[in-house]
């Protein structure tokens, strides 16, 4: 992968990050997920490698390590 990034032309760093992920209607919470991360700007860019990985996880019947409850809000309710 290139080690720049793509919209600040910052330098990318590897590290472990998590991603909330749809899918099916579910929601996911994939931790410890293989990323490079701009150093500058933040943007977080996956290799096809993690992508695979998060489709294992949810489509592959592999047990969560934990469940999580998540407050949910809606935008058009704030003033």
């Amino acid at each position: 992968m290139n080690e720049e990034c793509l919209f600040c032309k910052g330098r990318l760093q590897k590290q472990l990050v998590t991603r909330v992920q749809e899918f099916e209607g579910h929601w996911y919470i994939i931790e410890n997920l293989p990323a490079m991360v701009c150093s500058q700007c933040g943007e977080t860019f996956y290799t096809p490698d993690a992508h695979d990985r998060v489709l294992d996880l949810i489509t592959g019947g592999i047990e969560p390590i934990r469940m999580e409850v998540v407050a949910v809000m809606d935008a058009s309710k704030a003033s």
